[in-house]
């Protein structure tokens, strides 16, 4: 990977000797940058570019480039990548489109391609990417121009799309951010995100990593990744609705990924979601600052309408503006005189002009135990208090060293000055006291979520009777079939999740050998009813043998033209709680833990909690708490508390049942019925899906 973002030497396919075409422009791209690498082109004429040599073969050039970039027609790439492979590049960035985004499932020339590389040992780029830039040595690959890009970025940016990446790049430099190394990765024929983000997190000139994806390749590599690293990732994942999947499929052959899965590994890995560049720079900058380590927020404001906007905000995110002590206030009222407004938080400094007093006032609430961070709003008239703002900013930089935590400075002025600020002083500043809250907030969850995957504790992992379940997994795929009901049971039951009881029973003259206790519910099993209850396959509450046999012959005179394997007959659960406990095999992300309100309000409210498969128990604590029904758990109107810990083990059951059996491609334990604390829970249905291959 190191070669793609420091080349020697690259080679550019498509030139044009006698037209500027995107070819040529890679070539001006550097020239007018200064890159210091040799440069080659290859066309279907000889001659110079600037000074570059243009040959119509790379066979003729005299040395073998570090980077080869294709900027050809697609059908063309794979013979042009065969005469790489002889000349021993190893390096390959496909610029060209044509390719997967518009083949719709034809992928004839990716097989040719991935072909070649496999056979020359190249790493492939793309294809439909513009490749790599390295601010730091003026590298450009990409067949847009971008000028006046300072080095020394500390930035990584990765983008799936050419043009996203670039207006994001144009966008964060604008507000005052350097990025160092940019990666457009396209439709990731071979690299993917999982490689550029393993890059740039061992990258020591790297210190925080952005993203914008509209499809994960290898969710569950990314996942692994963000669970381990110390940087902040910062993510923009787009392509979240049906419209926007269908664009994506035709602009760089994303594949659509269940959005709240892609939410569910964020929250579990501290990767930051953000909504547009803008909230995205405005992570960038606040996590560029000391952590925020807890939601006790100061107010410092030089207007009191916005000292009002700010509390607005603040409470919007769950900060909580707690009141000074007696001890500053007493210290406040001998660094100047207060005629009107009161001392309280948030802190109206409109009395005040002396800009000295702003970084002493400052620093005795920044020395506060009982604060974590400080949103300070400076309104001015730049055509009087220029340069008196700029060493204020420096004094806040200061201080914030010091003291080690975030102050988010709003800065309310004329536009020419906050842009002058943002292209020339270092101290990150914000616009409005809103988006310094939304900084706030971003530092604050990040700081939160970091230290709940670092503390996450071990993964819960338990055994199960392997052969048994195999040995079933079986039969099933010689009968071209799904576990049934009662074989679904008997998989819980040997991963440790206990059914309420039951019995099969397949003729009538079984029933007078009951190994359950009435009342009982009868439901008919069978391969061609999966929703029983909806065709009357279900009798509940049954008490005596009698009904039970009634009802027998009920359905067996109504389902005598469907296949059955018998009934089942179980037990009535008490009433209580009722969950749905579930797993599922994402196709990028892979085994998922689910947990929510169940029975027949399911898919009616969606309450739910996501997580990558194996939890812990700590994650499967945070699921339950984090859903809208945990009041209820909690107890509420005379009713419970519930049993939360039973509840809780059964996730971890799940979670490992679908971690440790490949075979299992989905889970559905609905309703798992909860009972006051100390009774645990019932599990009264089990649905299995599972790989037929």
């Amino acid at each position: 990977m190191h070669t793609f973002f420091y080349p020697e030497s690259m080679v550019v396919f498509g030139v044009s000797i006698s037209k500027v075409n995107l070819g040529t422009i890679v070539i001006l791209n550097n020239l007018q940058n200064g890159y210091k690498g040799r440069l080659y082109g290859v066309g279907s004429q000889a001659g110079e570019i600037k000074g570059v040599k243009v040959y119509q073969s790379v066979l003729e050039l005299p040395e073998t480039p570090d980077v080869a970039i294709f900027l050809t027609p697609a059908r063309t790439v794979p013979s042009l990548m065969e005469e790489c492979g002889k000349k021993g590049i190893k390096y390959i960035v496909i610029e060209s489109g044509g390719f997967s985004e518009f083949s719709h499932g034809n992928t004839t020339l990716e097989d040719e391609v991935l072909s070649v590389a496999r056979r020359y040992d190249m790493k492939v780029m793309g294809p439909n990417c513009v490749g790599t830039i390295n601010f730091d040595i003026n590298m450009m690959m990409p067949f847009g121009f971008f000028r006046d890009f300072k080095p020394g970025g500390r930035v990584g940016l990765i983008s799936q799309s050419g043009g996203i990446g670039g207006s994001y790049l144009r966008f964060i430099a604008g507000s005052g951010i350097r990025p160092g190394k940019f990666a457009a990765i396209g439709n990731k024929l071979m690299l993917d995100e999982a490689d550029f983000l393993a890059y740039m997190l061992q990258d020591e000139k790297t210190d925080m990593v952005a993203v914008y994806l509209e499809g994960f390749k290898r969710g569950r590599a990314f996942h692994d990744l963000a669970m381990s690293s110390h940087k902040p990732i910062i993510i923009q994942k787009a392509n979240r609705s049906p419209d926007s999947a269908r664009i994506a499929q035709s602009h760089t052959a994303a594949l659509t990924t269940d959005d709240r899965v892609c939410d569910a590994s964020f929250k579990q890995s501290a990767v930051i979601r953000v909504g547009d560049e803008r909230e995205l720079s405005s992570a960038v900058k606040i996590l560029r600052l000391p952590p925020m380590k807890g939601r006790r927020v100061a107010v410092l404001s030089r207007s009191g309408g916005h000292a009002v906007l700010s509390a607005d905000a603040c409470a919007e995110f769950g900060f909580k503006m707690v009141p000074f002590p007696a001890s500053f206030i007493e210290k406040l009222k001998t660094m100047y005189n207060t005629r009107v407004i009161a001392h309280q938080n948030p802190l109206d400094l409109g009395e005040i002009f002396d800009y000295t007093i702003f970084i002493d006032i400052l620093e005795e609430v920044l020395k506060l135990d009982e604060i974590d961070g400080v949103l300070f709003n400076h309104l001015y008239s730049a055509h009087y208090e220029a340069e008196s703002s700029r060493t204020f900013l420096s004094g806040v930089e200061r201080l914030v060293k010091r003291y080690d935590k975030p102050v988010a400075v709003a800065v309310i002025s004329e536009r020419r000055e906050i842009l002058d600020l943002i292209e020339h002083h270092p101290y990150p500043i914000f616009e409005n006291p809103r988006e310094a809250a939304v900084a706030l907030n971003i530092a604050a969850t990040y700081y939160e979520r970091k230290k709940f995957r670092d503390e996450r504790g071990p993964e819960v992992i338990f055994d199960y009777d392997h052969e048994a379940v195999s040995s079933l997994f079986r039969l099933c795929r010689a009968e071209g079939r799904m576990p049934l009901a009662h074989e679904a049971f008997f998989i819980c039951e040997a991963s440790g999740i206990k059914i309420v009881p039951w019995q099969v029973v397949r003729t009538k003259d079984e029933i007078g050998h009951l190994a359950v206790k009435f009342p009982v519910a009868l439901k008919l099993i069978s391969k061609k009813a999966s929703h029983k209850s909806d065709i009357g396959g279900v009798s509940l509450g049954l008490k005596t043998i009698s009904q039970v046999k009634k009802e027998f012959d009920r359905m067996e005179r109504a389902f005598h033209r469907l296949d059955r394997e018998g009934y089942l007959l179980q037990e009535m659960a008490p009433a209580g709680l009722e969950f749905i406990v579930g797993a599922k095999r994402d196709p990028s992300f892979g085994p998922m833990v689910m947990v929510g309100l169940g029975g027949i309000y399911v898919e009616v409210f969606q309450d739910t909690s996501l997580r990558l498969a194996p939890i812990t128990r700590r994650e499967a604590e945070e699921m339950v708490t984090e859903l809208k029904s945990y009041a209820l758990l909690k107890g509420t109107r005379g009713q419970g508390p519930f049993d939360q810990e039973a509840l809780i083990d059964v996730i971890c059951r799940v979670s490992s049942l679908i971690t440790k059996c490949d075979d299992i491609l989905e889970i559905d334990l609905n309703p798992v019925i909860c009972h006051p604390a100390g009774r645990g829970v019932s599990v009264v249905d089990a649905r299995l899906g599972i790989s037929m291959a």
